[in-house]
């Protein structure tokens, strides 16, 4: 693997398509966007391109240099822009996952990772690890904690390795999968 660094705004596309990637057996992603086909198509340029975008903004996005990985990290309280592309029932569904989402992350500034991912094949050696850790020495640098919510007993256990701890009960959409909250004071 490469070194993790900042992306760079010109690499927009390859983080998308990698996050879409990384996302399409994510228990979340499957949840929001349950036919396959759909997961893929709106996925990649509405849900992730926003986020993406939203992250180069207002936010950070970081790399492997080999484009194996990626992370969002977004400040507390952003704004929900509205995400074309969706039909009703993905925008209904995306709608209730952020609103459980909004009503659990923690107050005050701190930084969150939205969609730590890393391509089929290449996940199991370490690397989502290594992309955080870059993340975590940021925010431990600027003293701001960091908070973000697992999605899978794999992430769980990660997260915790790098010093998370619960915040709060694990949350689910009606239907959907459990969702951990997960803070981090700064180091």
């Amino acid at each position: 693997m490469s070194d993790v660094r900042a992306a760079d705004p010109s690499e927009v596309d390859i983080v998308v398509e990698l996050l879409v990637e990384a996302f399409q057996d994510d228990p979340v992603s499957r949840w929001v966007f349950p036919d396959a086909g759909r997961r893929r198509a709106v996925s990649h340029p509405a849900f992730f391109g926003a986020l993406v975008e939203a992250g180069f903004a207002a936010g950070h996005v970081d790399v492997t240099g080999d484009h194996t990985a990626a992370v969002i990290w977004l400040p507390a309280g952003g704004d929900d822009e509205p995400i074309e592309g969706l039909d009703a029932a993905e925008a209904d569904r995306l709608g209730v996952l952020l609103g459980l989402m909004a009503a659990v992350e923690p107050a005050g500034p701190l930084w969150h990772a939205q969609f730590v991912g890393v391509r089929p094949g290449h996940q199991g050696r370490g690397i989502g690890g290594r992309l955080l850790r870059h993340g975590l020495d940021r925010a431990d640098a600027e003293g701001v904690p960091t908070y973000l919510e697992a999605s899978s007993p794999d992430s769980t256990r990660l997260y915790r390795r790098l010093g998370f701890r619960d915040h709060g009960p694990a949350f689910r959409p009606p239907g959907g999968p459990p969702m951990q909250p997960m803070r981090r004071p700064p180091a």
